[in-house]
């Protein structure tokens, strides 16, 4: 498990890797639906760094007005 930069959720996970073994992978959270490649710059990836004008309180999250519907392809 990987800490989300933008809700500090503990549950990111690992949903892709580069062709080319150790260059890259792409996280996912299953909070705030973040994504982001393990080689962005560290305002991205480090919860510490990441602007806080676009962090999310997982709290907040079920009463947001504008959440786009998932596709039925991610609906488990």
């Amino acid at each position: 498990m990987h800490t989300c930069p933008r809700c500090e959720s503990k549950k990111a996970e690992v949903v892709s890797k580069s062709p080319v073994e150790g260059a890259w992978e792409v996280y996912m959270c299953p909070v705030c639906i973040f994504t982001w490649r393990s080689i962005e710059p560290e305002t991205i990836t480090n919860p510490e760094k990441y602007n806080r004008a676009f962090k999310v309180n997982p709290a907040d999250i079920p009463f947001a007005e504008n959440v786009p519907a998932l596709p039925a392809k991610y609906i488990k």
